[in-house]
């Protein structure tokens, strides 16, 4: 063979291996747009579904039911999806507005299946009866998920994530609690005035909670957590933390640490009592910082009695703080950080990121809630 042979097929090889290369590179570049593709419209049927009266139909059609994951993340969907609407009627409003943005941190796909952690910022709006005013709230969720291409359609065979539109992580299928928003038609459901300036700042705490509310619509700080505290969602959640953080930081409520609730900057860790809702809700009362104002279910929460004219909820002033757990103790903890227009309780939170939520927004009828004033 001469060396004019050798040199063209050197050549033809080349240009053979470089297109083969090229077709491989443009068919994962395709897979992977795809994927991409799939995976927002996925998220935006879930969220047009969540509006009461939507069809579900199209959301619920992106699971693959052969597998055990597929049939749970489908379940977990349908029972979201419900108590979502049963909310909405038992509180006497519309869900009219739903807006969702996701960020995909990061993907792989192996043949036609496919793995990827998906970060979600939805923001949800509701309006009462003859009231204008469109009530607007923000969740933040974190996916872990696995898909599956059947049929030239991505499919859902896993999708791990804690959903603060109805997974309270205390019950299987959440249901809320009867009982309407509003206490009485026509009656002044003002919140509560504050009290006279102290040593606990309630405005610092709001601003500060609604800065580092996370992945939550309505966030600041680019939906990102204060990079000065440990997070501690991968320990078991960071709502405690995050409480903390709010009514404890100079940028927050300037509430003075002690020797039992602290946050150790050498450590970059808190004391128990900074972080576990249980601890810090036992804190709170032995210290003297707050006192623990009622606890018991919605209903026993929201009924007037002659103690509280217009529930015990509705004495919270912007700052004081929700537990959620058992009669005994708090598994989480959340901020109240103002009211919606006929004057019901809002709060943030993280693990689940929440901005401006409905304060029991997400949880089931057996929850037991308690209401703590701040004192200072």
């Amino acid at each position: 063979m001469t060396l004019k042979n050798t040199l063209a097929i050197s050549v033809i090889t080349a240009v053979i291996m470089g297109l083969l290369s090229y077709k491989a590179s443009s068919s994962v570049d395709n897979s992977k747009k795809s994927l991409q593709e799939a995976v927002q419209e996925i998220f935006h049927s879930r969220a047009l579904a969540s509006i009461t009266g939507a069809d579900p139909e199209k959301a619920l059609s992106y699971y693959d039911t052969t597998t055990t994951l597929g049939r749970w993340a489908l379940e977990h969907e349908k029972s979201k999806l419900i108590y979502i609407q049963l909310w909405a009627q038992k509180r006497e409003v519309s869900i009219t507005e739903v807006n969702s943005t996701i960020k995909i941190l990061w993907l792989q796909i192996v043949r036609n299946n496919a793995e990827l952690t998906v970060n979600q910022t939805l923001q949800l709006g509701y309006v009462y009866p003859g009231d204008p005013t469109v009530n607007r709230f923000g969740i933040g969720t974190r996916h872990w998920m696995r898909l599956a291409l059947k049929d030239g359609k991505w499919l859902i065979q896993q999708d791990f994530y804690t959903d603060g539109l109805g997974d309270n992580s205390l019950v299987l299928d959440p249901i809320p609690s009867d009982g309407p928003a509003v206490v009485q038609k026509n009656e002044n459901t003002s919140p509560p005035a504050a009290g006279p300036p102290g040593v606990y700042n309630r405005d610092g705490a709001v601003r500060y909670a609604d800065k580092y509310a996370g992945l939550a619509w309505g966030a600041g700080n680019d939906n990102r957590y204060n990079p000065r505290y440990r997070d501690y969602n991968d320990r078991g959640g960071d709502c405690t933390n995050f409480v903390s953080q709010c009514l404890g930081d100079q940028e927050g409520g300037c509430l003075p640490m002690d020797g039992n609730w602290f946050y150790d900057w050498k450590e970059g860790a808190g004391s128990q009592a900074w972080v576990r809702a249980e601890t810090f809700g036992d804190w709170l009362v032995y210290s003297g910082r707050g006192r623990r104002l009622a606890r018991g279910t919605f209903q026993e929460l929201s009924t007037p009695n002659e103690k509280y004219p217009l529930g015990a909820v509705r004495e919270l002033q912007k700052g004081d703080v929700i537990g959620y757990g058992k009669t005994g103790y708090s598994a989480h903890m959340a901020i109240v950080v103002g009211y919606d227009s006929q004057g019901y309780p809002l709060v943030n939170s993280h693990n689940v990121d929440r901005y401006h939520c409905p304060w029991d927004m997400g949880y089931d009828k057996t929850t037991v809630y308690h209401l703590y004033k701040i004192n200072g």
